[in-house]
């Protein structure tokens, strides 16, 4: 008993450590995370402020980059806000019927005119296969859709584009999502899903988003995997499981 109660008692005090370990690591990464855009948004704020006479045009691109950083921010806190409640167990799923297709292309219909302004190319691969409607929370599958988007562009948008195709494999919806970047070195691979993870690349981010994408498609019973693609850039696959029948 007195080592059965030394073990429960160490398992705890690990866990605790892990809890203060996290803890940390999101501070650290939150903090690094807000100094850039509210440095930009106090920046542009005071030299707004201070010059009666800045032209038009450094007024206008100067409030462009404050709202732009600020809707940043706001992403981030809505991140931070998915992250405590997948910690907490509070993250839910409103589950209906959905036509995954539609909402899939939807999505993408509203991306690509983003991407074009930025010169990147957004390809919708149409094919035949017929994709049964399925019971899922759409608006946390569209989350997860978006992510995985922006991850392709801030990761693998020097490749200028980005392909898209919905199939179904054997009894599961497989979405696939392709940049033409420089991919991800083969040791990062294992890791890119961890909490906080931000390996070598330099694009900015708290490590969080896909962390939570991957938690909602574990709550979906489906899967988030990525891998190098044939030919060069990253290739990340939504698995989301067939309703039994």
């Amino acid at each position: 008993e007195i080592g059965e109660l030394s073990e429960t008692i160490n398992e705890m005090s690990d866990a605790i450590s892990r809890t203060e370990r996290m803890q940390s690591e999101l501070v650290s990464s939150v903090s690094h995370e807000l100094r850039t855009p509210l440095t930009a948004i106090t920046g542009w704020g005071e030299t707004l402020l201070a010059d009666p006479n800045i032209s038009r045009e450094d007024f206008e691109r100067g409030m462009g980059i404050m709202l732009s950083e600020a809707r940043r921010l706001t992403g981030m806190v809505e991140e931070l806000l998915e992250f405590t409640r997948i910690q907490d167990g509070r993250m839910t799923l409103n589950m209906e019927l959905c036509d995954v297709r539609s909402d899939l292309e939807d999505t993408i219909f509203m991306y690509a005119s983003k991407l074009k302004a930025e010169g990147i190319e957004l390809d919708y691969l149409e094919n035949d296969d017929d994709i049964p409607e399925v019971t899922c929370d759409i608006s946390r599958l569209k989350q997860v859709f978006l992510n995985v988007l922006d991850n392709a562009v801030k990761h693998g948008g020097e490749g200028k584009k980005i392909t898209v195709e919905i199939k179904q494999i054997e009894k599961a919806i497989s979405i696939q999502i392709r940049d033409f970047g420089s991919g991800i070195p083969e040791e990062e691979l294992p890791l890119v899903k961890s909490k906080f993870y931000k390996g070598s690349s330099k694009a900015r981010g708290n490590g969080i988003g896909l962390a939570v994408c991957d938690e909602i498609m574990n709550l979906h019973n489906g899967s988030l995997t990525l891998s190098n693609a044939e030919g060069g850039g990253t290739m990340v696959d939504v698995r989301l499981p067939l309703d039994e029948e």
